[in-house]
């Protein structure tokens, strides 16, 4: 499973660099990708604020009461 969520992120980070790469080429060849840029940036940020949630309610378990 590790392995899976590795490049599943991996491949998110990917695209958005090729997408970053296409945008200094020019806008005739990223206005097609805009809506997948957008996609991809959204699922990359949910990504990151579930992760960080569920490193926080992980850390929160190990709490002394």
């Amino acid at each position: 499973m590790d392995n899976v969520l590795t490049n599943w992120l991996l491949g998110l980070i990917a695209a958005l660099l090729a997408v970053l790469v296409l945008a200094t080429t020019g806008p005739e060849f990223l206005f097609p990708l805009a809506p997948v840029a957008n996609v991809l940036a959204l699922v990359t940020f949910l990504a990151f604020v579930i992760l960080t949630g569920a490193f926080l309610v992980y850390t929160a378990s190990f709490r002394n009461r």
